[in-house]
């Protein structure tokens, strides 16, 4: 069984939720580490321990310099730092790294040489839910990955791209900081005909041919009234385009034109979304039409969910429907979701690029270096330029 394979079965016991802790364990958790390429020799349970002495299972136990512990819960338990202190401090006293922590839909890998807490020794995670992030954090947990010594790099770069994101967060912060003071210093001294700014382009432009009785009323009357209309498909170009993997996603949004993730996902505040396939910014950039933060994918879950408006509720139906009549190949049905619905590709709300944007951005060693990992924002002004390649979008 392929990992992709694996994360789709797991995902299709949520409309019938695993009840305990064991069977989490039999249904999900153990056919994904066989997935991923654990003999069954290779996963070795320590059983009850009503004392949390031991760790769950024990990974690899014949080879002590890739052994590693997995410390499951049930599937509807959420996960906190403090249910991996066991494992961890076990991992301590016999000289092993690695700890995962798992409810089956919730993944933490955590790096015992780091010092600290708890919470200090994660270093990633990932939700089934994501699927594009679930393989890959399964792929470098898997046996190939533990054995060739991959997993540190994996490690290495998420940590790497947490950094690029916090730093790319924080340029984005002082930008619009930037914006928002000079909106309301430019707001008030052109609306206002004895600003020092306005006299200064008086004197400025009444030195050009014809504009030698321009007023200060007229320059007042320009910045607050006499402006080109935006285009009606484009509205703001500064605005942001939220970029997502969506090896997975981009099937579901021609099919459904809905685009689904774990409930209550954070993102920025944006209007349009953009997909990036298999190293590629697809040309088609969707309107977002419709956001609900947390539903259930079924006719129950659809039905209790009161926030919901009648509209969006037949089209929530609507998905439902069609994802059956597709075959809920990504266990879709039964989970909750956070919701958008999309102008369809064919829809004139949608725009459409010049051509896609191929990612060529690389690692300080060289290596490709994926342009979205978990998300991105990207400028519309800068997508519709026609850039070819994803380093045209970045800055430096």
């Amino acid at each position: 069984m392929d990992i992709e394979k694996a994360v789709e079965e797991a995902l299709e016991h949520g409309e019938s939720p695993p009840p305990n802790e064991s069977n989490t364990c039999d249904w999900v958790i153990l056919p994904i580490l066989y997935a991923v390429g654990y003999g069954k020799r290779e996963v070795v349970s320590h059983g009850a321990d009503s004392a949390g002495k031991f760790p769950d299972y024990t990974l690899l136990p014949g080879e002590p310099q890739h052994t590693f512990y997995v410390e499951a819960k049930a599937w509807k338990v959420d996960l906190e730092d403090g249910h991996a202190i066991q494992a961890l401090n076990y991992a301590n006293q016999n000289g092993r790294r690695w700890v995962v922590l798992t409810n089956g839909r919730h993944w933490c890998l955590y790096d015992n040489d780091i010092r600290g807490v708890a919470s200090g020794k994660m270093v990633a995670e990932m939700h089934l839910e994501d699927r594009e992030q679930a393989v890959r954090f399964l792929d470098a947990i898997g046996k190939a990955s533990v054995c060739s010594g991959m997993l540190p790099r994996f490690v290495e770069e998420e940590v790497e791209r947490r950094r690029r994101t916090q730093e790319e967060e924080q340029r984005e912060q002082q930008v619009q900081a930037r914006r928002a003071r000079l909106t309301a210093v430019l707001k008030a001294e052109l609306t206002s005909e004895s600003s020092a700014l306005v006299i200064a382009m008086l004197a400025h432009l009444r030195g050009r041919e014809g504009l030698d009785s321009v007023a200060a009323k007229d320059l007042v009357a320009y910045f607050t009234g006499a402006r080109k209309p935006e285009d009606p498909r484009t509205g703001d170009r500064s605005e942001e385009v939220l970029i997502i993997p969506a090896r997975f996603a981009w099937d579901e949004y021609q099919k459904f034109s809905a685009y689904m993730c774990q409930p209550k996902r954070s993102f920025r505040r944006t209007s349009r979304l953009g997909f990036y396939v298999r190293g590629v910014i697809e040309a088609v950039v969707p309107k977002i039409i419709e956001v609900m933060e947390s539903v259930e994918l079924s006719e129950k879950g659809i039905a209790a969910c009161l926030e919901v408006r009648e509209p969006a509720r037949v089209r929530l139906l609507e998905l439902l429907h069609a994802v059956q009549r597709e075959g809920d190949r990504g266990g879709r049905i039964g989970q909750r979701h956070k919701v958008m619905f999309l102008s369809p590709p064919d829809s004139p709300e949608t725009l459409r690029l010049p051509h896609p944007v191929a990612n060529d951005l690389v690692t300080k060693a060289g290596r490709p270096w994926p342009f979205v990992v978990g998300q991105r924002y990207v400028r519309l002004d800068r997508l519709l330029a026609g850039p070819r390649t994803t380093s045209e979008l970045v800055d430096e």
